[in-house]
């Protein structure tokens, strides 16, 4: 039988479908198999729903000096890139991309996808990072490592080949790709499809990309106005904006997880609104680029639905959610000159149940009785953390991955007080140093 999971005497913090953040102190949080099956404040109740679950086999996890508190959810990332760490900084978008990273990625191999995937999991997780919506190619590889390793993905199908230059759609791609989800993903890893841009494929393409998300009901990844050229250069082949021209393709839905949004017109926003897709701001990334400071306040006053990503490992050059979260909230302040926006509050919420939602994880973020247990635990008995204060202000503004001593997925853990529990370290270190000294 199962052992119960009990978590006691501990903080809890977590957000709600109303975006409202609250504070438990001395709480108790019972989990079994995977779910959340108990929050509350009796030791009592705690431990007689553990024992009535999994009669006397119960572990208790002491929870002194310590917060439980939802899973990030990174709603934008490029897993594999990690491999490009510190290699190819102080570029320009374009000059990053198409001089710096593509002919590196031209030379992968298929480990090297699976291997800089498992390095990017390895860093999320210890940074309290359960999910991703990852937008690279190597899917298969990709997902059989998501799955090993109990990590929770929106992982793109690349739905779509080029020959001689002409691109089109691949269906049977994307149907494998589907089946290998199902038989293969754990229920952890669901698919997308990957658009990327405006400026990758020829205009006549879209429509058909649109027709194939539509076709097998999967969300589109794509990035959208990341910078003022992008914006430049799609007015003056199409005549309008990215978000207009891929409203009018079809690509915008309330599954459409859109990167970046940097440079939105009022009309940008109001379509973004209408459509109910997800923006995913990369503050890190866009701030190393240069590409400029999203108006987080004017979406979130749009109604836009809005979560926080990390961008990959070469432009940002790390994926910790908590930096995400701190930055957000000063860039916003900054940029109005009102400390009052974006509070903590907001971003963790942004990053959390959001982040989940986004990535097509209805039943996670939430620490609450039948939601998955996607749990991380903070322990605050250290410099960094001490004194507690606001545990919500402490989490944003304060916290860090090393604060973070335990992280669970779908109710197993997947680090034990600061032991990787799923993905061999050593042997990824290993593989990952082969690969940068072959591609750098």
């Amino acid at each position: 039988m199962s052992k119960a999971t009990v978590f006691s005497d501990i903080t809890i913090v977590t957000s709600n479908d109303d975006a409202c953040v609250s504070v438990m102190e001395h709480a108790y949080c019972v989990v079994y198999e995977d779910k959340i099956r108990y929050v509350g404040l009796s030791k009592e109740e705690a431990l007689e729903k553990a024992g009535l679950l999994s009669d006397d086999d119960v572990s208790v996890y002491e929870g002194k000096n310590k917060i439980l508190c939802p899973t990030f959810a990174n709603a934008h990332a490029h897993t594999p890139m990690s491999i490009f760490r510190n290699i190819a900084d102080d570029f320009s978008l374009q000059d990053w991309l198409f001089g710096e990273i593509i002919p590196r990625e031209d030379r992968m191999i298929t480990d090297d996808f699976t291997y800089g995937h498992l390095l990017t999991l390895a860093e999320m997780i210890e940074g309290g990072t359960a999910c991703a919506a990852n937008m690279y190619d190597g899917a298969n590889q990709i997902t059989l490592a998501s799955a090993e390793a109990g990590f929770r993905l929106q992982q793109t199908a690349m739905g779509k080949t080029c020959k001689d230059g002409v691109w089109s759609a691949d269906s049977k791609n994307v149907e494998d790709f589907i089946a290998l989800c199902n038989e293969q993903g754990k229920g952890l890893v669901k698919p997308s499809l990957l658009v990327h841009s405006v400026y990758l494929y020829p205009g006549s393409f879209y429509a058909e990309l649109s027709e194939l998300a539509k076709k097998y009901d999967i969300p589109v990844s794509v990035h959208i106005s990341e910078t003022i050229k992008e914006n430049e250069d799609c007015m003056s082949s199409y005549g309008c904006t990215p978000v207009e021209y891929l409203d009018r393709a079809g690509l915008l839905s309330d599954t459409t997880v859109a990167a970046h949004c940097v440079h939105l017109t009022e009309n940008d926003m109001r379509i973004l609104a209408e459509r109910k897709s997800w923006v995913a701001h990369n503050a890190s990334s866009n701030m190393k680029l240069a590409s400029g400071f999203a108006d987080m306040v004017g979406m979130q006053k749009a109604g836009i639905r809005l979560c926080l990503g990390t961008d990959g490992a070469s432009s940002n050059n790390n994926q910790d959610m908590f930096m995400e979260m701190r930055l957000a909230s000063f860039m916003a302040k900054g940029k109005t000159y009102d400390p009052t926006v974006m509070k903590a509050s907001d971003v963790f919420h942004m990053a959390t149940r959001n982040g989940y939602l986004a990535c097509g994880f209805e039943d996670c973020g939430i620490i609450e009785e039948g939601m998955k247990a996607d749990i991380q635990i903070i322990d605050y008995d250290c410099p960094q953390m001490w004194p507690l204060g606001n545990p919500i202000s402490a989490l944003v503004y304060s916290c860090g991955p090393k604060c973070v001593e335990s992280v669970m997925i779908n109710g197993k853990f997947v680090l034990y007080k600061h032991d990787l529990m799923t993905i061999d370290f050593e042997k990824v270190r290993f593989e990952t140093k082969k690969t940068m000294e072959r591609l750098k």
